[in-house]
């Protein structure tokens, strides 16, 4: 019985076909006429203008990459061609590594993607084809055009994916390579004119050539990369690891003001932080957000805390709305910054046994409402203090605070705002005395002797014999 081996190196490359063209509207929300206007990004090469990527219908307008920008507006007056956003791009493809670190610890950046090593992943994720499934979907939230290749060496992994295809073994790789033409190859523009020159269309062809004569037309460099796509050679990487912290700079393809818009960018930025926590294995406890108007105008900023540390994409949402609505945007804006605070040591989310609902989830969602609605300032909570005087042994505290109390005697839930004098000849001491002598450093020094007492109604009281600063009987609380 043949027995499969789970721990042979294999690589899976996934590559952006589209990342210059869908970077240039990244963060661009739809709108009606989205799907039939042609589009296109475009870059300065050589001094000018020129198209550097074309959707499907402007294609099939006549346009062209390559194309000078005026030259294309003159066959399609309705292109939207946007200037390349680089930065947009990089951001992508950190999103794109954080979706890949969830499936392997092996993660190489490339030009238009990236490469992970799943052979040792498949023992967790299952079968190849599981594997590369279970991928597709995570990818699929980012809203980028991805496609998958798989090779056993890294060098080949971005190649196959380029082309749409696998090769799990040696063999089948270097049977896949022979017939690709040369042109598929990572080569500068100088090699292909040489390789050209020389008559070779085929790999098959660039294999047969001794390595002599490849090294003296070509140099070393040509053979070298040979040896690394047929796993002859090591591909030197360096590998991806997730930020300590998050922060995304984020700037608009187009200056908005309206809420939804400014919402709807915010949402894409939650794609990243919610893999970013998730590779980190980090729970979210605030949002900081800061908006920058156009025309160098005055930053507005906002943060948004959580009653519960962790990540849950409705209520961000939904803290979020409720914190730009009253915010007063008197300018577009042309780019935002959302930082996260985070800590360490994710915890899922405690379920009832037999609906499945999270049953500790309703007081916190509540608490991050109304806190985004009337501010954080507006909500407190009530902690234990250390204080042997009864009522100074509690504090304000920011909602959600827990405090250890000291192990101290039993205590109504209820005192009076006041002490109330009493006469003791109506009442029966049931449990006492119990000192309390302190203060003398704030200027507040107090003795009384506590009791439990009841009154001729039954209530159960507490009641203290105070000698300094005055003296008597007095009735501090109530008890339950």
């Amino acid at each position: 019985m043949r027995r499969t081996v789970h721990n042979a190196a294999l690589w899976t490359g996934v590559v952006c076909p589209r990342l210059a063209l869908e970077g240039a509207g990244r963060m661009r929300a739809p709108g009606n006429d989205a799907a039939e206007r042609p589009r296109a990004a475009h870059d300065t090469i050589g001094g000018q203008l020129r198209l550097v990527a074309v959707d499907e219908v402007a294609a099939r307008m006549g346009v062209r990459t390559g194309q000078a920008l005026t030259d294309a507006l003159a066959i399609a007056p309705t292109l939207d061609s946007q200037p390349r956003d680089r930065r947009a791009e990089a951001a992508w493809l950190e999103d794109l590594a954080l979706v890949a670190y969830g499936f392997s610890h092996q993660v190489a950046l490339t030009g238009d993607g990236v490469v992970l090593e799943v052979g040792g992943s498949r023992r967790l994720h299952g079968p190849l084809d599981t594997l590369l499934a279970s991928l597709e979907e995570a990818l699929a939230p980012l809203g980028m055009t991805t496609v998958l290749g798989v090779a056993p060496v890294a060098a080949a992994a971005g190649l196959m994916a380029r082309a749409g295809a696998r090769a799990e073994t040696p063999d089948e790789l270097e049977r896949r390579l022979a017939d690709w033409p040369i042109e598929r190859l990572e080569l500068a523009p100088a090699e292909r004119r040489k390789l050209a020159g020389l008559g070779l269309k085929r790999v098959r062809d660039l294999v047969a050539l001794p390595r002599f004569e490849l090294d003296r037309r070509l140099g070393q460099g040509v053979g070298r990369y040979l040896d690394q796509l047929r796993g002859r050679l090591d591909t030197p990487l360096v590998y991806w690891q997730p930020p300590e912290t998050f922060s995304r700079l984020v700037e608009l393809p187009v200056p908005v003001r309206r809420t939804e818009a400014l919402v709807f960018v915010l949402n894409r930025v939650l794609d990243g932080l919610e893999h970013w926590l998730r590779v980190r294995d980090e729970r979210l406890t605030a949002l900081h957000v800061t908006l920058f108007p156009e025309d160098q105008g005055p930053k507005i900023a906002f943060s948004a805390g959580l009653g519960q540390p962790g990540f849950q994409r409705d209520r961000l949402l939904e803290i979020l709305r409720l914190k730009l609505e009253p915010v007063r945007i008197t300018a577009d804006i042309e780019r935002l910054k959302v930082e996260a605070d985070s800590v360490s040591g994710q915890r899922p989310p405690q379920a009832d046994l037999w609906s499945g609902t999270n049953i500790n989830d309703a007081w916190p969602a509540l608490l991050d409402r109304l806190g985004a609605r009337i501010g954080e300032d507006g909500l407190c909570g009530v902690a234990p203090k250390s204080d042997h005087r009864p009522e100074k042994a509690w504090a304000w505290t920011k909602p959600g605070t827990t405090a250890v109390a000291e192990d101290t005697p039993e205590r109504p839930a209820w005192l009076l705002p006041e002490p109330r004098p009493c006469r003791i000849d109506a009442l029966r001491l049931i449990d006492g005395p119990e000192r309390i002598e302190t203060g003398w450093w704030d200027g507040q020094d107090c003795r009384r002797d506590y009791w439990v007492a009841h009154d001729e109604r039954g209530h159960r009281l507490w009641v203290f014999r105070e000698y300094k600063p005055r003296d008597g009987w007095f009735v501090h609380g109530v008890f339950g």
